[in-house]
């Protein structure tokens, strides 16, 4: 049988048209690994397929790829839909995918998505059940796998940050299918300790690696906890029911390090901007309230403490004055009316006896008027008398406690007050001194304690840092 030479072009249009009728090569769907990816600006992707024994080279046109919900990359384990046919201008065989997904994981995606619907159905994932994390966490647990990077990468950076946190480690299996019972058991036990907040991390990998923090039960445990959790499990791109379900997410380990602890670096700097601030504050507020004793001490009324009571004073000398002439006057009219009874009696003797009785009786209701009207100015006396003493008695007491309670108030901003209270005054030749430019290095300065003084020689300047 003879056979005829044809172009190349024939064969290989020949060879397409026959793998084009095909229709087990319509449809198919292969499974491999990414190699050789390219993504040009034109939009199509263009890569080969490979497994431990062969080769397809693939390409995926940009109004298929649209489709593909993750970023494929080489290494990537996939799962392509399409036709396979041949590319003519190199006489190649060729796969045009139309659809991809991850290989082994579109099962675990759907389990995935209907996990985490219905935990945030029942209300997992709420912001309002989150608990606050602490400021400044002193007693940490961590619950990742021993000796791995995100535990190293963990320590290193919470050494850096926050060292005085204490740290406590409860290592677990954070890969495979019996790795979610064994972050359970560690978080319990971490629950346990009465720890300020727990970091439960990991490093990156894929979805099958990171499955066991997709677990159910784990979520719901991690929900009851009553100890804070912060989670940094994977890459940035990551997210597990974990993460949706723990009280503060982070996009890897060291993430959830500085989110958790603050940088002692920039604590540092706030106390000392703080500092600084205070204590201009204190010596603004001491010079004010200097001033402000100044005026007082100096105030008419301190200077002459007696002008307090001085008006009451006078008053009661009034008052004396005025009880002693009504004390005379009444002892002058006790001496008139025993001259006229005297007299009385003398001109009683002198009369008959009718008369005599007349006038006794006249002078028995004398007597009586004259009894009735001196008890009643005595009594009046009396009351007035007692009635000024009363109020004299309030006017110096009230006088005495307004002394007293201004005695309290110029003690309290008396500079020997501050000096008790731990500090001191420095002098430079009997002047007060309140910034290092009034001294220079040897000069002998007095320092004023609340219980002596001492001399001191000045060896070096240092300014307060702002």
């Amino acid at each position: 049988m003879s056979r005829r030479v044809v172009p190349v072009t024939t064969l290989v249009r020949y060879i397409k048209a026959q793998m084009e009728k095909d229709p087990v090569l319509h449809g198919v769907m292969i499974e491999g690994e990414i190699s050789n990816m390219r993504k040009p600006y034109s939009g199509h992707w263009y890569f080969s397929l490979k497994d431990e024994h062969s080769s397809l080279p693939c390409v995926m046109f940009a109004n298929a790829n649209r489709g593909v919900d993750f970023n494929p990359s080489n290494g990537d384990k996939v799962i392509l839909t399409g036709d396979v046919s041949v590319y003519e201008s190199e006489g190649r065989m060729q796969m045009i995918a139309h659809k991809m997904q991850p290989s082994g994981i579109g099962d675990l995606y759907q389990r995935l998505e209907a996990l985490k619907k219905k935990l945030s159905q029942e209300g997992l994932f709420d912001s309002a059940h989150k608990k606050p994390i602490p400021r400044y966490p002193e007693d940490i647990a961590l619950v990742t796998g021993n000796n791995t990077a995100a535990r190293e990468d963990v320590l290193i950076t919470l050494k850096k940050r926050w060292p005085m946190a204490k740290v406590n480690e409860y290592p677990c299996p954070v890969q495979g299918m019996d790795a979610a019972p064994k972050i359970m058991e560690a978080l319990m036990r971490a629950d346990r300790g009465g720890h300020d907040v727990i970091l439960l991390v990991r490093g990156g990998g894929s979805l099958e690696d990171l499955w066991c923090f997709n677990d159910e039960n784990l979520a719901r445990l991690i929900y009851r906890l009553a100890t804070p959790i912060v989670t940094g499990i994977g890459h940035e791109i990551d997210f597990t029911v974990a993460d949706y379900v723990s009280d503060l997410r982070a996009n890897t380990p060291t993430g959830a390090v500085e989110t958790t602890v603050p940088d002692q670096n920039e604590i540092l700097s706030s106390l000392t901007a703080t500092k600084a601030k205070l204590a201009r504050e204190m010596i603004l507020r001491l010079n004010l309230e200097k001033a402000k004793f100044d005026r007082y001490a100096h105030s008419p009324v301190f200077e002459k403490p007696e002008r307090l009571y001085m008006q009451q004073a006078m008053r009661l000398v009034y008052t004396e004055e005025r009880l002693m002439r009504h004390r005379t006057m009444v002892d002058a009219k006790k001496q008139e009316l025993n001259k006229l009874s005297t007299a009385f009696s003398q001109r009683m003797h002198s009369l008959t006896g009718k008369t005599r009785d007349r006038l006794r009786e006249a002078e028995a209701t004398i007597k009586l008027k004259t009894s009735m009207h001196v008890e009643a100015s005595r009594s009046q006396l009396k009351s007035n008398d007692e009635a000024l003493r009363r109020n004299i008695q309030m006017k110096l007491a009230n006088a005495q406690l307004q002394m007293r309670s201004s005695i309290k108030l110029l003690n309290a901003y008396s500079p020997l007050a501050i000096l008790e209270r731990g500090y001191s005054i420095a002098t430079l030749n009997g002047r007060a001194l309140s910034s290092i430019k009034d001294v220079e290095p040897n000069d002998l300065i007095d320092v004023r304690l609340s219980d002596g003084s001492f001399q001191a020689i000045v060896q070096m300047k240092r300014r307060s840092k702002e």
